[in-house]
């Protein structure tokens, strides 16, 4: 019993220990991010917020402490105001995108904006693209074009010069009728040009029908004032601007048509007056009215007289809606044109082209235009000297054949041009 006494005690003696255990060491470089309180969280790469907070430019950081012992989130980035540089900034899984997810601009409103310039740049925008601002123009900004704008930016709209021409040579000079008559007789080559946005060709004279008594060469075929079919009867519709603002110069358009129409080398043509501008006693919003169907030339010229009358002035002045009605059958003020005679249309008016036939002066235009071109007859016109739209005339008239002259206190001034444009029958 004492040996194992012993025993224990020997074994106790030599298995003693210090039984006290040292502190766990902290382990760092872990994933982390900082919270809106700013404690700094650890997290599980297999977390699912761990891929949200790595979108873009941002990125988890890794546990760490500072000098001052402090748990910190080493090399964290969080999402930051977005700027055009091609990252994402904000961390939304867009590059350099709005708050609405679409591309970032600068408006042509905003001072910041450096390519705000004058004529159509004054609608430039700045676009990020590829972390780069760069200007955005309209569709109009380029090469100077004819329409109205300053397409290139220079603060001159539509200049037209000999160093920035707006038509090349090619495009400047135009000739419309059978190559064959170019420089024959009467007929020349027009020249584009540009006024108030609008295209329109100058002095273009195409083969038109022979005028016996004017000298000329007028269908170009190297003969001047031959009879070539026994004669040429004509309808001729007068369309006279009635309204207020022609009385200094409607009793000379009266005698220089009573004078000239009487004349017997128009004795087989046939006379129609249309009124524009003319306050009828019955109800007529539109003012134009028939006055007479083709009849004689002394019936005309005493309805033009009649008519000449204060209380019928009015304000209205459609010349547009009134050809293009006069040669359309059906319509309230279309004409009993002759299948035999040529169609001549003549309009006396001192105020710009108006219409309301369509939703734009151009597109009547173009309307009459076709209408002219389809029925073979041509629109002359004698204006006001100053009227501003004269280059709408201009097109109107030589687009369908015929001319362009100006109203005259001077009723002999407007015969020779009746003469020399839609002479005789002969």
């Amino acid at each position: 019993m004492r040996n194992s006494s012993f025993v224990i005690l020997f074994f106790l003696a030599f298995s003693s220990c210090n039984c006290e255990q040292e502190p766990l060491k902290e382990v760092l470089q872990n994933p982390c991010y900082t919270d809106v309180s700013g404690d700094v969280i650890e997290i599980n790469v297999d977390d699912p917020k761990y891929e949200d907070l790595n979108i873009g430019a941002c990125s988890t950081g890794l546990t760490s402490r500072d000098s001052e012992d402090n748990l910190v989130c080493l090399n964290e980035i969080k999402k930051q105001q977005e700027t055009c540089n091609n990252i994402d900034d904000d961390c939304n899984g867009f590059v350099d995108d709005r708050w609405n997810g679409l591309p970032m601009i600068i408006s042509e409103h905003s001072s910041k904006n450096t390519c705000v310039g004058v004529g159509v740049c004054e609608y430039a925008i700045q676009e990020c693209v590829e972390g780069s601002w760069i200007c955005s123009y309209p569709d109009s900004y380029g090469e100077e074009v004819c329409d109205n704008l300053d397409n290139d930016c220079d603060g001159e709209i539509d200049e037209d010069t000999i160093d920035e021409p707006i038509f090349s040579n090619e495009e400047r000079y135009v000739y419309e009728g059978d190559p064959d008559t170019i420089n024959v007789g009467e007929c020349r080559a027009g020249y584009k040009e540009c006024a108030d946005g609008i295209e329109s060709i100058r002095n273009m004279r195409t083969p038109t029908t022979e005028i016996c008594g004017n000298g000329d060469d007028d269908d170009c075929d190297g003969a001047i004032d031959e009879n070539e079919n026994g004669g040429t009867a004509n309808d001729f519709v007068f369309i006279i601007d009635f309204s207020g603002s022609m009385d200094y110069a409607i009793d000379q358009v009266a005698n220089a048509l009573c004078n000239w129409s009487s004349q017997g080398i128009l004795q087989t043509s046939r006379f129609a007056v249309v009124a524009i501008g003319y306050r009828d006693i019955q109800p007529n919003p539109r003012q134009i009215k028939v006055l007479t169907d083709f009849t004689d030339s002394r019936t005309a010229c005493s309805v033009v007289r009649q008519a000449n009358r204060t209380d019928y002035q009015g304000f209205t002045e459609y010349q547009l809606s009134a050809v293009y009605e006069a040669n359309l059958p059906g319509s309230p003020n279309s004409l009993s044109w002759s299948e035999d005679n040529e169609r001549k249309v003549v309009i006396f008016s001192d105020e710009k082209l108006q219409q309301d036939i369509a939703q734009t002066v151009q597109e009547a235009i173009e309307m009459v235009v076709a209408q002219c071109v389809e029925q073979n007859y041509i629109i002359g016109a004698f204006i006001e000297y100053n009227i501003f739209d004269q280059t709408l005339w201009l097109e109107l008239t030589q687009r369908c054949g015929g001319f362009l002259e100006y109203l005259s206190t001077s009723p002999s001034q407007m015969i020779d041009a009746l003469n020399y444009w839609v002479g005789t029958d002969c």
